[in-house]
């Protein structure tokens, strides 16, 4: 995880940034020792508190912490989205398919969502057109669907029928509006004005509860370049409100979440940590260490040519320590592959692999830059297996995650749980403070795919305790546990 690590992150700003304002800075403090717990949002919540009082020769090292902060909160949603869809999809699928009394309706307009969030707008234009056209179906719903429908076909390159679709809607309802202005801001479309489409609807509702508005709207800021807004708007949403509920009986209720939201708060994120990591890189005294994490935000974002020109400016700094130095070759590498758009980085991988062979700390951010972007490192995976098999396994824990993720992405699942069972500290099992959250994530999702429903489930209650947003995963595979073991019922988890 490329902002994780919290203690060795307090030895590089001690000795990249050297300030005694960053000592003195208790908000900074504060925050830190959040963030090293993954407390990440009342870590975030500590630094914008503080950083309008702080003292101008102190915001450099609050907004440094700032973006750490916010790009491990994106690392975290971006693994979190991607473990979600298949488990989405399994749910909304199986209820999508029950006939007769108690039947779902929403599961088509959702399961057609879904789809289209797992690129596959083929399969969403049937689902959602099929939605659309059910008798009895409530007004608000099918305008959902037709925008929805529209940005599906919008996706194929049809935006004649795209356009056709959205122009048959009359957007009185704030639902329908904030349903227009998310798919056109997804579109890329700027007639109408997605943002001021969404001024509008948020005006419209003042202060009433209104989940799925305010939840669609996030990502039309972001897209827009208006962070600022976008994070004031998640303030007021709640994140562990479902879209939708659906009644179905006295002892049937199934709540629908919107499949976009992860992904729009990862990149919501991720646009935050270069904002904040960009402002400290104004400052002298903290600029190397914001060029080093300013690479990884870059990356995070596939932006391959900024990651370069960001990491080359921390590697040409003098005195960096050689483990920040070897890491941020790694991420020199994947940036030169990413822009070369090479399908193979292994040679550039095994370049670096040969300085420090056994460096289970370098391997382990090697074979994770492979599985982030998908390089065949196929030269690395048996080094890094050997260097996990001979290391203690306090000291090959990063490694042995790598290698999970790894084995998971390849559908290796046994050696996926293997790995990342070794990986996770046994005294405190899911407790977010003694393990990578990222980890505990890949871990549910091998535990899913292999069916051991009960171990997934029990990572995501621990995990939705610090982030509600895993109510979008732990819900869904409560459905999907109670229809494989045949015991209907209320899935609702309190």
């Amino acid at each position: 995880m490329a902002a994780g690590r919290g203690t060795a992150l307090l030895v590089t700003l001690a000795m990249l940034a050297a300030t005694a304002a960053w000592a003195a800075d208790d908000a900074v403090a504060r925050a830190m020792q959040l963030y090293d717990k993954r407390h990440y949002r009342d870590a975030a919540r500590t630094l914008e508190t503080a950083l309008p009082s702080l003292e101008p020769g102190r915001q450099a090292a609050a907004s440094l912490t700032l973006g750490i902060v916010y790009l491990g909160t994106a690392e975290l949603h971006r693994e979190l989205s991607q473990s979600a869809t298949p488990i989405q999809l399994e749910y909304l699928r199986a209820i999508a398919a029950i006939r007769g009394p108690g039947a779902s309706r929403l599961a088509s307009l959702y399961l057609g969502q879904t789809l289209l969030e797992n690129g596959r707008p083929a399969d969403a234009i049937k689902v959602l057109e099929r939605f659309a056209a059910e008798a009895g179906v409530e007004p608000g719903l099918r305008a959902q669907a037709v925008a929805h429908l529209g940005l599906a076909h919008f996706r194929r390159k049809d935006a004649a029928t795209a356009r056709a679709l959205w122009n048959s809607l009359e957007a009185r309802d704030p639902q329908t509006k904030a349903t227009l202005a998310a798919v056109y801001s997804r579109a890329g479309i700027t007639e109408p004005a997605p943002v001021a489409l969404a001024d509008a609807v948020l005006k419209d509702i003042g202060e009433r509860p209104a989940t799925l508005v305010r939840q669609k709207l996030i990502g039309v800021y972001t897209r827009a370049g208006l962070t600022a807004r976008a994070l004031a708007l998640l303030e007021q949403t709640d994140l562990k409100a479902p879209s939708s509920t659906e009644v179905l009986g006295p002892a049937k209720v199934i709540n629908f979440y919107d499949p976009a939201l992860l992904g729009e708060l990862a990149m919501l994120y991720r646009h935050a940590s270069r904002l904040a990591l960009e402002r400290a890189a104004a400052d002298a005294r903290v600029k190397g260490t914001a060029e080093y994490y300013l690479g990884a935000a870059f990356l995070e974002a596939g932006d391959g040519e900024r990651a370069l020109q960001a990491t080359r400016a921390f590697l040409a700094l003098p005195g960096a320590p050689p483990a920040y130095r070897n890491r941020a070759r790694v991420r020199e590498a994947t940036a030169q592959s990413l822009l070369a758009r090479r399908a193979d980085g292994g040679s550039a991988w095994a370049a670096l692999a040969r300085d420090t062979a056994a460096d289970p700390e370098l391997l382990a951010d090697i074979v994770a830059a492979c599985v982030r972007h998908r390089l065949q490192c196929t030269e690395i995976e048996p080094r890094a297996v050997r260097a996990a098999e001979a290391g203690e396994r306090r000291k090959t824990a990063a490694l042995n995650a790598a290698l999970g993720t790894y084995h998971l992405r390849r559908g290796d699942l046994p050696r996926a749980v293997a790995y990342l069972e070794s990986a996770r500290d046994k005294s405190h099992k899911n407790r977010i403070e003694a393990n990578d959250p990222v980890l505990l994530v890949n871990l549910a999702e091998a535990y899913y795919r292999s069916t051991q429903f009960s171990e997934s489930l029990e990572i995501y209650f621990e995990m939705s305790q610090q982030f509600p947003v895993v109510r979008r995963l732990q819900e869904p595979l409560q459905g999907v546990y109670s229809m494989t073991h045949k015991s209907a019922g209320d899935v609702k988890i309190f």
